[in-house]
């Protein structure tokens, strides 16, 4: 195949900026890669009378010489940068699909209309367009480029406009252009922008897909990979070069037994292959095997040659299947009644915002840990492992609080945040398990748009999809997730309350027992506590705190909600005593602040929330610059700027520096992102060195 190389121009991106898209620093690429990859597949389903999307898993080995001599351009460069023949890849795989439609190449689009070929190989940051689609970023595809080395192939199928099936194959290349090593070679002296494609010639430095029937067979025998025939249609994506030591232990929370010593679950030992089993059940359980789910075709999925079924799903990851069947089915045969499990079906009623008050349905048990098999002989891990979760207390159990919407994947589970907080833990040896289910059918009433609820909460969501978050329609906000979080957790509890001497006995600080050697000393930071998550509850607002030069006020009435974060509105007060003022982003805990210092040099994670930037605003309320991470403003002689972490460079410190006396009032509009949902932020006046 030819190669196409990027060339540089305005408004365009380079590889090392593709690779930052979407900097989700927590969750395992693996998990990115199974979410992002069933996602698309489901959102491709075609119109047949099949019930189901299959979506196949497949890892092996290919020679890395024949793969190689097909890459125009790079041949020699990956010929050297591996030495062994042998190399792995990982390939997912659906059917009863669309496939990549659309037009080969730009000069024949109109009309804007892209189509699934174009914006997945050529495209970044073209959201996906029908209602109730698992993304509307159009950035989660950049996951396929951080598996391996940034090259992709992609081999679909289609149906042509004609009625005739047409099949297609293209590679993309990904990587950081200012790395030494990098693959693509310089293109008539111009700056590297590090992308190329590869394909069939179509002028000067453009190619469009290779559709010879018998040169994609040749690329995909390779990979020993058929092709689609008959009447089958569907995608193919072949990730070649993964490291997969690398995969099993890309940011995995670390375990330990009673005796400190290290726990490996088994699914990060056996493969990748394992792994992804694994994976696809913990995001995808309420859909996977799921002849009842009521919004299209439900998801069949494999890893190889293994057909996931509903037998064949972890104890745990049934239960969330069974709990989701429960708002649409109330079938019997189940783990939750082969366990008489009491199970509670709870609707979650907004009142003055909806065409239909119920919003939606939470659903929630509790479990022992024998339904779970923990016990001999299965001896299963603990369902924290299973989610990739901290075990925040090893003598109770925080509740697990899971949601979803229309697509049927689990955006986060939630095990210590606005959507638990309130629920008493429960004793060693059981488990609270929840889920909330979106009524993504129901419509909004504060908008003259027909909006329904479903396409609030997908715009809420953050570029991958982890969280839901509050944001305006034409100025006001109506804060459904917060109200929804709210019932969630005031239904639950309200069910496992326990008495207040049990209460005593659990009540010991998660975040005490695991961070007590990183807390700071008593005086550390200022005097009283205030920022998100506060001692008086809720946020910032209408909070105020001191120190000897400055006094600062949160504007809890003007807080708001974007589609970047959250943006939390500050006043500041100089009185002249001091000549430089700080604000600083600490971790929350029942027991003090965790700085920021320690988390990252002790614990070895990044932050798991930042200051990406901040308004400077005049007392006009206009804003008079934005400060970041990597540059400074000086403003009437007040200099400004971002202070950020040494190891993962998060901005985490507002420093403002001026002349001793200088008196003076600002409004900081600080912007938040946050990449933990388990986890609160305390932003307050930190220590002036």
């Amino acid at each position: 195949m030819r190669i196409e190389i990027a060339e540089p121009g305005r408004m365009t991106q380079s590889g090392s900026s593709l690779l930052r898209l979407i900097q989700n620093n927590n969750m395992p690429l693996l998990d990115l890669l199974v979410r992002e990859a069933v996602q698309n597949s489901l959102d491709a389903k075609d119109d047949s009378d099949s019930k189901y999307v299959t979506v196949k898993f497949l890892t092996g080995n290919f020679e890395k010489n024949k793969l190689n001599s097909e890459l125009d351009g790079v041949t020699e460069a990956l010929n050297r940068k591996f030495t062994d023949n042998i190399c792995s890849y990982i390939a997912i795989r659906d059917n009863n699909t669309v496939g990549l439609t659309g037009k080969l190449h730009y000069s024949e689009v109109d009309d804007n209309h892209y189509g699934n070929l174009l914006k997945l190989i050529y495209e970044i940051s073209k959201p996906k367009e029908t209602e109730g689609a698992g993304g509307s970023w159009g950035l989660g595809k950049t996951v396929y480029f951080r598996i391996g080395i940034g090259l992709v192939i992609y081999y679909s199928r289609i149906k042509n406009e004609k009625g005739q099936y047409e099949s297609r194959l293209a590679a993309s290349l990904v990587e950081d252009e200012t790395k030494s090593d990098s693959l693509i070679p310089v293109y008539k002296g111009m700056a590297k922008r590090g992308i190329a494609w590869w394909g069939e010639e179509f002028g000067e430095n453009q190619t469009k897909p290779v559709t010879d029937s018998s040169y994609i067979k040749r690329i995909l025998e390779i990979f020993d990979i058929p092709e689609y025939c008959d009447n089958e249609t569907g995608t193919t994506i072949i990730i070649p070069y993964i490291d997969q030591n690398k995969l099993l232990g890309s940011n995995q929370v670390n375990y330990q037994n009673t005796q400190e010593m290290s726990i490996i679950p088994v699914w990060r030992k056996n493969g990748v292959d394992e792994y992804i089993n694994i994976s696809l059940q913990r995001w995808y359980a309420p859909r996977l095997a799921n002849p009842d789910y009521q919004y299209g075709k439900f998801l069949k999925a494999y890893v190889n040659s293994e057909l996931i079924t509903y037998d064949s799903m972890e104890p745990l990851f049934q239960i969330i299947h069974s709990l989701y069947r429960k708002t649409v089915n109330s079938s019997n045969d189940d783990i939750l009644s082969q366990n008489s499990l009491n199970v509670k079906i709870k609707e979650i009623r907004l009142k003055n915002i909806l065409k239909s008050e119920i919003s939606g349905k939470v659903v929630y048990t509790k479990v022992p840990d024998s339904v779970l098999k923990m016990t001999p002989p299965d001896n299963k891990h603990d369902p924290y492992m299973y989610l990739n979760l901290d075990i925040l207390n090893k003598e109770n159990n925080k509740p697990i609080v899971c949601f979803t919407r229309k697509p049927g994947m689990i955006v986060s589970y939630e095990q210590a945040s606005e959507w638990t907080d309130g629920i008493e833990p429960t004793a060693k040896g059981e488990f609270i398990v929840g889920i909330y289910v979106l009524n993504s059918e129901n419509r909004l009433t504060i908008t003259d748009k027909d909006y329904s609820l479903e396409e609030y909460v997908r715009k809420s969501e953050m570029a991958d999809h982890t969280s839901w978050n509050d944001f305006s329609i034409k100025n006001k906000n109506p804060g459904i997730i917060s109200r929804v979080q709210s019932h969630v957790r005031k239904k639950i509890a309200e069910d496992y309350r326990i008495d207040e001497k049990s209460s005593m006995d659990v009540k010991s600080s998660a975040f005490g027992r695991m961070f007590s050697k990183l807390l700071p000393p008593e005086d550390f930071g200022g005097h009283s506590r205030c920022g998100c998550g506060s001692e008086n509850g809720g946020s910032s607002g209408g909070m105020s705190q001191k120190t000897v030069g400055a006094v600062v006020s949160f504007l809890n009435e003007e807080i708001s909600y974007t589609e970047d974060g959250i943006t939390i509105p500050v006043i500041l007060k100089i009185n002249g005593k001091t000549d430089k003022t700080i604000l600083e982003m600490y971790i929350d805990s029942e027991n003090g602040e965790i700085s920021t210092d320690s988390w990252e040099r002790t614990i070895g994670l990044p932050m798991p929330f930042e200051i990406y930037e901040y308004d400077i605003v005049s007392d006009k309320n206009e804003i008079m610059t934005t400060v970041t991470a990597d540059k400074e403003d000086k403003i009437s002689g007040v200099l400004y700027s971002l202070i950020t972490t040494d190891d993962s460079k998060i901005g985490y410190k507002v420093a403002i520096e001026y002349g001793l006396g200088k008196k003076f009032k600002v409004r900081l509009n600080l912007k938040i992102r946050k990449y933990r949902n388990d986890m609160r932020t305390v932003i307050k006046l930190g220590k002036v060195d």
